[in-house]
């Protein structure tokens, strides 16, 4: 299962959720999303009037990409630039 086979899940199973909430590692196994023990997640719901948006981990050569393949990553896009010296 995938993890928004697990999201769409506590949509529906109010007991899923709460434990989805509370303690993900445990609620992700069970619907067969493995994730390592020395991962640390952190399940956090957005509601009406609260959006949470997750900052993601740069890029290692962030600093070697333009503004716009920066742009392209963080929309999920995978840039391959051809990096001269």
């Amino acid at each position: 299962m995938t993890i928004a086979k697990a999201i769409a899940k506590a949509w529906t199973d109010d007991a899923y959720k709460a434990k989805l909430l509370d303690n993900p590692h445990v609620a992700l196994s069970e619907v067969g999303v493995d994730i390592p023990a020395d991962t640390s997640i952190k399940m956090i719901e957005n509601t009406a009037d609260t959006t949470h948006i997750v900052l993601p981990v740069a890029p290692v050569n962030a600093v070697q990409l333009s503004p716009g393949e920066l742009e392209k990553i963080a929309g999920g896009a995978v840039v391959n630039p051809q990096i001269t010296d």
